[in-house]
């Protein structure tokens, strides 16, 4: 269960997404330099997908990252309750690209806090969305089939990766249409440097 303070519930009731770093669950400083280097590991990725990829690997990155990103509101954040079909590339590392086939994902309202969790399939996410400056991002934890996901703010800042597949996922929301969107989670810890959860419904 995601735990919040009341302060942060409240914040996240205000319209304009503008949580305080004060107000919110800190991000922790190895996945804030993540969020941060976004743009880096999605021109990595696509480096090695147009170099080495396949014509099928570089038209499964092409679905992924098509739709420019829209400006996302609270209105916006609020309408993306409910269930998403998703599809989860990975662009980048032990592969230039492989595309798993549609999964189920849920966007929840939980007293002011919009929550995600990637229902179906052996690898799986569940947390919170929350702003940080311009752009909305997603905090939670990564998990297999089976595991108990931790809650976002119980990792430590350092994370012992021999110790199982429990790991801090994060990522950034692109609201892409009024039925489309994508998560990108740059330089998971595993398997590959971006990973790209294409949402549609």
């Amino acid at each position: 269960m995601i735990r919040l303070t009341a302060a942060v519930l409240a914040a996240a009731l205000a319209a304009p997404l503008a949580l305080s770093a004060q107000e919110a669950v800190p991000i922790r400083a190895e996945d804030q330099a993540r969020l941060d280097g976004l743009n880096a590991a999605a021109g990595e990725a696509l480096r090695q997908v147009l170099g080495q990829g396949d014509s099928q690997q570089i038209a499964d990155a092409t679905r992924a990252l098509r739709g420019a990103a829209q400006a996302a509101d609270s209105d916006s954040v609020a309408a993306l309750a409910g269930d998403w079909s998703c599809r989860m590339t990975k662009l980048g590392g032990n592969l230039p690209a492989v595309s798993y086939p549609p999964f189920r994902c849920r966007f929840a309202a939980m007293e002011g806090v919009m929550t995600f969790e990637k229902l179906t399939g052996s690898q799986r996410t569940r947390g919170f969305l929350r702003s940080d400056g311009e752009r909305v991002v997603y905090l939670g934890s990564t998990f297999v089939q089976g595991e108990e996901p931790k809650a976002y703010e119980d990792f430590p800042e350092t994370v012992d990766l021999s110790a199982g597949e429990t790991l801090p996922d994060v990522g950034v929301l692109e609201i892409t249409g009024p039925g489309s969107a994508r998560i990108l989670f740059p330089r998971p810890y595993r398997e590959s440097v971006l990973n790209v959860l294409t949402l549609t419904r």
